[in-house]
């Protein structure tokens, strides 16, 4: 049984286009092969449908959202209103996709039609004001955009102003019901959470730290506030943030110290630090989870690469298995069918 798995990258070297290679239950991996000509396809997701991949450049270059439908007979080009989108999401309850823009700070909410192509805007989410940190903070960064599992509500998470709004998402109605506000200077950057929606970890960027939020009483609360790398400086460049299959665990990168942290996350508010490994490349920017559990893979962006982790079932440590070369910038994984 092979898994397709979908690279992310950045346009560079002559390089266009993302990759997509096939990657065993053995932890095997053939050559990549490279898909579209699309200019710096930093993120993508997938639908039962096909891709839906962003071109982060500015507006005036030509930021577009791509569907290309999964029997690749058919793709479909959105020109976006906003600079450098950044990352995209799908709903699995309603017929939704989302775009983040780390250049403008806004948000984009599409409907999606049948067969999975792009429909109409639905909503234009903006944020306002700055944050403390004196270089990165001086305007609304949008970083992710992600729908809460089994729910109608997204969330937005802006590192630019330290904050994370949630919206309920029915029918052509964006309700907002919940901004919260995450410590200053943190500079939240991506978030994950449990399939029964009641809880989300909290990768800051800035100030490499992970929250813990909980939802009590329909109201999203932080429970706790950690160093997300207990053996490391801080180079404010946390980035990627994973649950493991059985959400017992939860994975870390910094692109700082090219290391992966691990936390014991079956008390969710009580996370327990578990250790660290190497990448075996540099500027780890995205890690992804095989649906079995067994594998994690980690996109090295600075050394073209992406390593090959077996995941030790009783203690969740990362086992580096192999690495697979000549990956051109890698931003994304993404694991599908």
């Amino acid at each position: 049984m092979q898994s397709n798995v979908y690279i992310g990258q950045y346009s560079q070297q002559g390089h266009l286009g993302f990759s997509q290679v096939k990657f065993g239950t053995n932890g095997a991996v053939s050559s990549p092969s490279v898909k579209t000509d699309v200019v710096n396809p930093s993120y993508l997701t997938h639908s039962q449908h096909g891709l839906y991949v962003v071109s982060e450049v500015f507006q005036a270059e030509g930021a577009a959202l791509h569907f290309l439908a999964g029997d690749e007979q058919y793709s479909q080009k959105v020109m976006l209103d906003g600079d450098a989108p950044c990352h995209v999401a799908i709903s699995d309850t309603v017929d939704r996709v989302a775009v983040a823009y780390y250049g403008t700070g806004d948000f984009e909410l599409f409907a999606l039609e049948p067969a999975g192509k792009i429909g109409q805007r639905i909503a234009k989410l903006s944020n306002y004001g700055q944050g403390p940190h004196a270089t990165r903070q001086l305007s609304p960064h949008g970083h992710q955009v992600m729908f809460i599992p089994n729910t109608t509500q997204l969330v937005t998470v802006d590192l630019g102003i330290d904050l994370l709004t949630f919206y309920h998402c029915e029918g052509k109605q964006v309700q907002q019901p919940q901004r919260l506000e995450l410590p200053p200077g943190s500079g939240p950057r991506h978030v994950s959470f449990t399939q029964d929606g009641l809880f989300g970890f909290v990768l800051c960027e800035l100030d490499e730290s992970l929250t813990v939020i909980a939802l009590t009483k329909q109201q999203w609360q932080i429970v706790t506030t950690i160093t997300a790398f207990p053996e490391h400086s801080c180079h404010e460049a946390a980035a990627a943030i994973k649950l493991s299959v059985d959400e017992r665990y939860v994975y870390l990168t910094s692109r700082g110290e090219s290391v992966i942290s691990w936390f014991d996350v079956s008390e969710p508010e009580h996370p327990a630090y578990q250790g660290y490994v190497k990448t075996h490349g540099a500027f780890p920017r995205d890690i992804s989870i095989t649906p079995d559990g067994k594998w994690l893979l980690a996109a090295n962006q600075h050394s073209n690469n992406v390593s090959i982790f077996e995941l030790d079932p009783k203690t969740g440590k990362p086992n580096w298995h192999s690495s697979l070369p000549d990956v051109i910038a890698p931003t994304c994984l993404v694991i599908g069918n």
